[in-house]
């Protein structure tokens, strides 16, 4: 089994190889034991004494130093980290994924778009920025942003708090950004004047890019479907839900444990060190629990999660509709009266007796747009006068820190939800600050994401690096300990991570025009068709199975068993085709016919086409190569180059989806992290199905890509762009 866990050895993922020669040429990692999923130790780090830092300055005020100047380490090289970007090809290869959650349609995609970009740049624009706001757009990329923003909502999709007239069921109002903006500017006691749902609001908001309306809306949303309990009294089970509902918000909103505030929050950390070289501490420089929470150690739980009482709340039938929105949603009660546990509620400042959501949403609203038009104001002290705005940064770093995460595969905190160092303080703080800035649009964060240095790094071996750990220790900060000094920062090997489930299954639907999985699946108490495989690869499903992204002989072993020989594992959802056209059905049948009338062509371009599907690698890179696709193939020594016609179609279409079962189940196409090598022009397929070709992926992409500020050609040849 492939060590899929991040290899600190790690240089390059053999790209000449084939898949099944990869699993064996990466080494296994033998002396990684912590990696980026350990937990600080509850002071170890600092000999287990507090900071003293009550005074707000204490883990905020450390000077800068070059990133290695830890204790022990070797200096960094001169000029500090050594950059090393694996060019444009390699950049677009990546960004699909990302943005859109498929792979690219081929090579031909791929080099459209390295086209726009150096066009653009060279008539003064920022091709990469250009092409990212492009892809960030469209509805390939709504609908994989709307699967990722449920996800991070902790949307429920399976079981007794799975919701599907709300958060599956759409309208017109889908369509617009009409939507996203009236809740945006209305207060929840108005009607849109059509109902809604949140399957809605979340590709209204895509479309109006601000996330500030789904996560208003939400708060009233996820409360139609409560915790449930039996042989427990009333009050019980208020605590119960109240909890439930508190924790959610504190993971999906805050990012914030409450119970581990006691020891790390922004005024002080156990592992908090004066001395920057000892110090693992690394908060955003403002008080933020001081100004939400009226403590930097919080308050009692019954207090903060009072707020979220469903007694009296939401528990009937009748009652308002929050903005107008659908009955599914939820029907809730205006008033106060009701609260069986009569908790004084707190967050961002005093709330009123038998408090709800509708004394919550205020305090959002104005604290998204203070945040948005005036950013993060702290006094001398780091202080920040309005709680409300506090609370709304601490939303907007939450949400920029989970789509980074999604984006790299490793997260910018530690378990306590705080960075362990300064360049993780730094990413997330300008990460934060440029969605919130631009109105909480993703399309920003996500630019500004793909823009990063590290989205697009090279192996060392590529730029000659004096080191193979030449990055700051972003993606494993634990590296910093590492025997070894010379292991003591990151390399791209610390960036490898498989993608995330719904893009790696996504992705391998969508290159087969297979249809995707059901999100929800029909029926009050349905659940997505094959939910076994959807829980093997680790897809969120509910909280008690909010899924994951690494690897597991399990999964992997499910993965296989579903698509080994690339046939349709019936998922039952949305359907699949061309970017360039409508849904389509079995794009290897299709090359399989297409090959068996193209006359001369070969069981080389059969597989040379499948290779450039499913990894964006055409090129066969020599014998040990073609011996190893015939081997998938079962194909005899030298078959390669037997003509299709010859194989018959019936044996071609049993080898064709043989190797691309290889392929799916290859690191190439399973894991992110280090790029192929750009591929030689004369290795492009032969084979094209149609609707694949140049230009009609051209026209497919060009209009969404280059916009209103660039005009553009497209011919079989690729695109000509000029500026408007």
């Amino acid at each position: 089994m492939l060590a899929m866990k991040t290899q600190r050895h790690l240089l390059r993922l053999a790209s000449p190889l084939s898949a099944l020669l990869l699993a064996a040429a990466v080494p296994a990692c033998g002396d990684d034991t912590q990696g980026t999923g350990g937990t600080e130790s509850g002071g170890t780090g600092s000999g287990g004494t507090e900071s003293g830092g009550t005074d707000g300055t204490a883990t905020t005020d450390a000077t800068t130093t070059a990133a290695g100047s830890d204790s022990g380490e070797p200096p960094p090289p001169e000029g500090g980290e050594e950059l090393c970007d694996a060019g444009h090809e390699a950049w677009v290869k990546r960004a699909i994924p990302l943005l859109q959650g498929r792979k690219p349609e081929s090579i031909r995609e791929v080099r459209l778009l390295v086209s726009m970009i150096e066009q653009i740049d060279a008539q003064g624009g920022d091709g990469r920025a250009e092409v990212a706001r492009g892809l960030a757009s469209g509805p390939l990329y709504r609908e994989r942003w709307a699967t990722f923003l449920f996800d991070a909502l902790r949307v429920n999709r399976i079981d007794e708090r799975r919701n599907v007239g709300c958060y599956s069921t759409q309208t017109a109002a889908a369509d617009s950004s009409d939507l996203a903006a009236y809740v945006r500017d209305n207060d929840p006691n108005s009607d849109f004047g059509n109902e809604w749902t949140m399957a809605d609001l979340v590709r209204s908001a895509l479309l109006l890019d601000d996330l500030s309306p789904l996560y208003r809306a939400d708060l009233f949303a996820r409360m139609a479907r409560p915790l449930n309990g039996a042989n427990v009294t009333i009050e019980e089970l208020e605590i119960m839900r109240r909890g439930n509902y508190g924790e959610a918000f504190d993971a999906a909103y805050l990012g914030r444990k409450v119970g581990c505030l006691e020891c790390h929050n922004s005024a002080e950390s156990v592992t908090w060190d004066p001395d920057p070289e000892k110090n693992r501490f690394w908060a955003i420089p403002a008080l933020l629990e001081r100004a939400v929470y009226g403590d930097d150690k919080g308050r009692p739980e019954e207090e903060i999660y009072a707020v979220f009482r469903y007694a009296g709340f939401a528990d009937g039938n009748f009652g308002a509709a929050p903005w107008g929105i659908f009955s599914a949603c939820g029907r809730f009660s205006t008033d106060h009266s009701g609260d069986v546990l009569g908790d004084p509620a707190y967050l961002a400042g005093p709330l009123p007796a038998g408090a709800h959501v509708y004394d919550l949403d205020p305090k959002l609203k104005s604290g998204f747009e203070k945040l948005a038009s005036e950013g993060l104001v702290t006094d001398d002290n780091l202080e920040v006068a309005d709680p409300n705005v506090a609370l709304a940064f601490m939303i907007a770093t939450n949400v920029a820190g989970k789509v980074w995460e999604e984006a790299m595969g490793h997260p910018l905190t530690v378990a306590h939800h705080f960075p362990r160092n300064e360049k993780q303080r730094e990413i997330l703080e300008t990460l934060a600050t440029t969605f919130a800035g631009n109105h909480y649009s993703l399309r920003s964060l996500l630019t500004e994401i793909v823009l990063h240095p590290y989205f697009n790094q090279d192996t060392p071996d590529a730029c000659d690096a004096s080191t193979a750990y030449p990055l700051a220790p972003v993606f494993d900060p634990f590296s910093i300990s590492a025997a070894d000094p010379n292991e003591r920062g990151n390399g791209v090997g610390d960036m490898v991570h498989r993608y995330s489930a719904w893009v790696l299954v996504d992705s391998a639907m969508q290159a087969l025009w297979y249809d995707k999985p059901e999100r929800f699946g029909s029926g009050q108490f349905g659940a997505p068709t094959n939910l076994e495989f959807l829980r093997s690869m680790g897809v969120f499903l509910k909280d008690a199975e909010p899924g994951a992204n690494g690897i597991d002989l399990a999964g992997l072993l499910h993965w296989e068993d579903e698509l080994a020989r690339a046939d349709d594992p019936l998922l039952a959802g949305d359907c699949t085709g061309p970017v360039a056209g409508a849904c389509a059905y079995d794009w290897i049948g299709e090359l399989v016919d297409l090959a068996v009338a193209t006359p001369g062509a070969t069981m080389r371009d059969l597989a040379v086409a499948i290779k450039d599907r499913l990894i964006t690698e055409p090129e066969i890179y020599g014998p040990a190569e073609e011996d190893a696709i015939e081997a998938g193939m079962l194909l005899t020594e030298g078959a390669l180059d037997a003509p299709v016609a010859d194989v018959g179609a019936a044996d071609a279409e049993i080898a064709a989806r043989r190797y691309a079962g290889v392929l799916l189940n290859s690191p190439q196409f399973m894991l992110a992290g280090v790029p192929s090598k750009d591929q030689d022009p004369a290795s492009d397929p032969i084979l094209v199905v149609p609707g694949t070709d140049t230009q009609s992926i051209c026209e497919a992409i060009a209009p969404q890509v280059l916009g209103s500020g660039w005009s553009y050609t497209c011919d079989g040849d690729g695109v000509t762009v000029t500026k408007n």
